[in-house]
């Protein structure tokens, strides 16, 4: 595992200080000075050690963590495993852009994690033939988006990651309680190349008792029976999971009318009772007032984000690498659980390849329980599933399709997105009439 600093924000002027903190307690200070931002940046330039104090003091003592967000990070991070990368990238205000296993081939690295120290070799022979059969799948003209589903967990991946000090403080104590000892690692990494940098404004980061118990939550699996799933999305006729709808239906239509008309001045009760008696035509002429002269490339409107939509999904690992960048939305994911099955691309499913992806599965999953606890899934592969309940508005609902119904989209999330789609077209058909990816409406206006 490897963590470089490889860029902070610092103040524009000629001066040997290189740490953000500068800046930090200028800005500190804004509230409360006469003094221009200029001359509180001299200030704190001139004595930095002092500015520090300062920052400690407005941070912590008195609260305002939002002052540590004026200092920005860029930090490359590598050799981490795929499991790992989702605990990093579970943290919602950062910038992740990850080495993408749809487009790029992998080679053979691998992440053997200390609780399998002792189960070294089932993890390694594991390994090996899944890298064996995902490299005879490449040379017989799979593409590396499918054939990536039959690696296990454990491949390594690489990350540029950007944030800011006070969500980077709240990243290392989240991933010091983590369950894995890989991610207490990275911990232990960002908080050696940060807190020499910023140490006024990375302080707190032991985990108590609470936090810990809460990033274990959901790496532990009831004991239930088992019970085969039943699968309602597809992609050309392959299962690929299921999706449903957990919020109860309402006129969500009306809904987004009633908040619209609240931007124009209506008190709210009363524009909701207008809107919902609102004729077919009415309501027809009234969304496409809304969307009059919008671009595919257009967000929806503000009024969108007081209707907020449930579902829980059952998906496979790779599904969720594209699901897990809608960091906006609220995600509860489960361990993955090879109860809920594997979602074989049909590009595998051949004579040739079908009975060696069967075995590879279930060595996968003979693996797996070998070992106790959470690390156990290091030994699963991204064809393997989990179980999650999502919560996003329609406004980021509709950006989800825009993104993953589109052409280009990877055709798991895209299969879930057109699930989606369809639902919340049957129960809006007025919002619902621009979801759709964006090649659906090239060259298009949506009104």
């Amino acid at each position: 595992m490897k963590v470089t600093l490889s860029g902070f924000n610092m103040e524009v002027h000629e001066n040997p200080v290189r740490t953000p903190e500068v800046l930090t307690a200028a800005y500190a200070r804004v509230s409360r000075s006469e003094k221009t931002l200029a001359q509180l940046r001299e200030v704190a330039r001139a004595n930095v050690e002092k500015a520090r104090k300062s920052n400690e003091s407005i941070v912590y003592d008195m609260g305002h963590a939002s002052i540590a967000e004026h200092a920005f990070f860029n930090i490359d991070i590598e050799d981490v495993s795929r499991l790992a990368l989702e605990e990093l990238e579970k943290h919602r205000l950062a910038s992740y852009t990850e080495k993408s296993q749809r487009y790029v081939k992998l080679d053979s690295d691998w992440h053997l994690p200390a609780e399998w120290v002792n189960n070294n070799q089932e993890l390694t022979q594991l390994h090996s033939e899944a890298v064996a059969l995902y490299k005879d799948l490449l040379s017989a003209g799979v593409a590396a988006e499918d054939a990536r589903y039959y690696l296990p967990l454990v491949v390594t991946g690489q990350v540029g990651l950007s944030c800011n000090a006070r969500s980077a403080e709240h990243m290392i104590l989240r991933l010091a309680a983590s369950p894995f000892a890989e991610a207490r690692q990275l911990a232990g990494l960002l908080f050696g190349v940060l807190k020499p940098v910023v140490p006024s404004l990375i302080r707190y980061v032991e985990p108590s008792a609470w936090i810990r118990r809460e990033e274990a939550a959901g790496w532990t699996l009831l004991a239930t029976e088992e019970t085969r799933l039943e699968e309602n999305v597809s992609f050309l006729g392959q299962a690929v999971g299921r999706l449903d709808l957990c919020s109860p239906v309402d006129d969500w239509d009306a809904l987004v009318l009633a908040h619209q008309a609240v931007r124009a001045g209506a008190p709210y009760a009363a524009a909701l009772a207008g809107a919902r008696q609102l004729s077919a035509q009415g309501r027809s002429e009234a969304f496409a007032r809304i969307t009059e002269g919008m671009s595919v490339h257009d967000p929806a409107p503000r009024p969108w984000e007081h209707v907020s939509l449930t579902w829980e999904w059952v998906l496979s690992a790779a599904a969720y690498a594209q699901l897990k960048r809608h960091r906006l939305a609220g995600i509860t994911p489960a361990a993955y659980d090879p109860h809920l099955g594997f979602t074989h691309p049909a590009a595998a499913a051949t004579d040739g390849f079908a009975a060696r992806a069967r075995d590879l599965v279930a060595l996968s999953e003979a693996t797996a329980s070998r070992v106790e606890g959470p690390a156990s899934v290091y030994a699963l592969l991204s064809g393997h599933r989990r179980r999650l309940t999502w919560t996003a508005n329609l406004r980021e609902t509709l950006h989800f399709s825009r993104l993953r119904e589109d052409a280009h989209a990877q055709w798991d999330i895209r299969a879930f997105a057109g699930a989606v789609s369809a639902i919340v077209r049957e129960h809006a058909p007025h919002c619902g009439r621009i979801f759709g990816g964006k090649d659906a409406f090239a060259g298009k206006t949506l009104s």
